[in-house]
């Protein structure tokens, strides 16, 4: 009731639904009852050499109840089904709105494709929880007590060798179902395969064209083996129980026969406990069928227990650490200011500590370092979508979470390495979402500020081109210039340039660099770029190490020192130099 209760709280509405199909459950096992009572009734008749007159009218009755039973307990079905897959839609909408709203540090510690299967593979585990055990464990409650009124009904000492079959029944059944936490690993190495499974296929392309041997997926080889180890070793757990089980079935519907030979030769009527025995072993069809219900109830309530956990514990990684705006909404200029900020990831791996850093505003900063030195964090960390640890991050000499949250997003324009432009949109349509209020005229002078225009004209469609699936797809330069374009329409106050260039073919490198040069003009610009090229003509240059930043100035500054940008350009312009002879 407990696991129910966290269910239906995501489905408030459909509670009454479970309720209904308890209801529709209870009726039809109390119909399927009374028809084998009718069939009692008709059985003791014919053994007995009664007149069958008054038995045959039962005939009818007993096919309308076992008809009626199974409609009932189909209809009882069908609305917990309803329950189960709109339960379902609310976990896979929560899920969607949790990450709406999810943090950015959210994005940075999980894969996309690691959050889908989280939650596609726990959500589909709590189907059968609420779609078939809502009836089969009504039906696995009510029919063991409606069986023993009915066998001592019918006689007494068969109803204590019944009860003695229940008890023996479910303690030899919680042995063969084994240790719980069993379940827990077998989910837990279920999930491991099928990441290995997926990560095998998708690097099918590299064994195919590289001929590299399968020999080296070691990962999904263990991963086989391991689950493989397990599955036999839980099965063998259970042997003794299993065959236990067997061999106490056999013995259940022949022993009955036994006591009514006994019951005979001290003088019982035949006739009477031949139609106790026939009726008994069809009876005793009902009980083993409803153990089987009983035995998936503990591994499908720890299966949705399990499920509900890990959602849970994934929607609340979601909401973790946001920052908390304010309503500020003016900006007095765009000076950048850190104040001993610390910031980790992860609880464990500190990216920045204790790091102080001044910036002003209207000018060109390049962030150089090796990968994992802290320069993208840095950038990331301006646009107060991560909260830090401790310390102060300030614009304009304002903290950053005292602004309006929208006003401080459009005051900050990121281009990244790799911009994600939306498939079934026209290119134009793609830039506009930059600014949905923005006229035709902002939004193709945008696209002309981004050099758009040198390209578009290879288009039918022009702007108007619809980019993916069916339409055209872009190279990474024009991809490039699109989200720029998307920047000039936005129109922020600061930029943050994350290896831009990075994608783009000569060609594009030059379009782009033109590009960029109207895009930084009386701006605060942040530059991240690995192509040292790029960035001899900005205001200073940071040299980033292990979150520090150990040497800042101009290009000539730093090169007429024996720094270490010094050494970084020495090396940039020695593998540019490198040939294939």
């Amino acid at each position: 009731m407990k696991l129910y209760k966290k269910l239906f709280a995501y489905m408030p509405e459909k509670k009454f639904q479970g309720f209904l199909s308890v209801i529709l459950t209870t009726a039809s096992n109390l119909m399927q009852f009374y028809a084998y009572f009718l069939i009692w009734k008709l059985l003791k008749d014919i053994f007995l050499g009664n007149s069958l007159d008054e038995s045959i009218k039962l005939a009818p009755a007993i096919l309308i109840l076992f008809i009626l039973q199974g409609l009932v307990y189909l209809l009882g079905l069908w609305i917990s089904h309803l329950a189960g897959f709109r339960l379902e839609t609310r976990l896979r909408e929560r899920g969607i709105e949790n990450l709406l709203r999810a943090s950015s540090t959210f994005f940075d510690t999980h894969e996309s494709g690691e959050v889908r299967k989280i939650i596609d593979n726990n959500v589909e585990q709590t189907h059968m929880i609420v779609a078939h055990l809502i009836p089969d464990q009504t039906s696995a409650i009510l029919m063991p007590i409606l069986m023993l009124i009915l066998v001592f009904n019918l006689d007494l000492y068969l109803g204590i060798f019944f009860l003695i079959i229940v008890f023996l029944s479910l303690f030899i059944m919680k042995k063969m179902m084994g240790d719980t936490s069993f379940m827990g690993e077998y989910m837990k190495m279920g999930d491991q395969l099928n990441a290995g499974a997926v990560e095998y296929v998708s690097a099918m392309p590299v064994v195919k064209i590289f001929n590299a041997p399968i020999i080296g997926f070691k990962k999904l080889y263990e991963n086989i083996i391991g689950y493989r180890d397990m599955v036999y070793k839980y099965s063998m757990s259970c042997r003794i129980p299993y065959v236990s089980f067997q061999w106490l079935l056999n013995i259940f519907i022949v022993a009955p026969v036994f006591l009514a030979i006994f019951m005979v030769s001290r003088g019982e009527n035949p006739g009477l406990w031949s139609a106790k025995i026939l009726f008994f072993t069809l009876f005793m069809g009902l009980f083993f069928t409803d153990l089987m219900k009983i035995m998936y109830v503990g591994m499908y309530v720890y299966q949705a227990n399990s499920a509900v956990d890990n959602l849970e514990k994934l929607f609340t990684e979601m909401s973790e650490r946001k920052t908390i705006f304010g309503s500020d909404t003016s900006m007095d200029n765009t000076d950048i200011e850190f104040n001993n900020v610390s910031f980790s990831y992860e609880e464990d791996k500190k990216i920045l500590d204790d790091f102080s850093l001044k910036l002003e505003g209207n000018k060109v900063y390049a962030l150089i370092g090796s990968s994992g030195s802290g320069k993208s964090t840095i950038a990331k960390l301006i646009t107060g979508l991560y909260p830090i640890d401790s310390g102060q991050i300030k614009i304009g000499g304002k903290d950053i979470s005292s602004y309006e949250q929208n006003y401080l997003m459009n005051s900050i324009g990121i281009v990244f390495q790799n911009p994600k432009l939306f498939k079934g949109l026209s290119i134009f349509d793609n830039v506009k979402l930059a600014k949905k209020d923005a006229s035709d005229k902002e939004v193709l002078k945008a696209l002309e500020l981004a050099r758009c225009n040198e390209f578009i004209d290879k288009f039918k469609d022009g702007y108007k081109t619809i980019i993916g699936a069916e339409g055209i797809n872009l190279s990474g330069g024009e991809n490039q210039r699109i989200s720029i374009a998307r920047i000039f329409l936005k129109n922020p106050k600061i930029i943050i340039l994350d290896e831009a260039s990075a994608a783009a073919d000569p060609e594009n490198e030059y379009e782009l660099q033109v590009a960029f040069k109207n895009l930084i003009k009386d701006r605060t610009v942040i530059m991240i770029a690995h192509r040292l090229s790029s960035i001899r003509g900005a205001y200073e240059i940071l040299v980033v190490l292990d979150g520090k930043i150990i040497e800042r100035g101009s290009h000539q500054n730093l090169m007429n020192k024996d720094s270490r940008y010094k050494k970084f350009v020495n090396l940039y312009e020695m593998a540019n130099d490198w040939r294939v002879v």
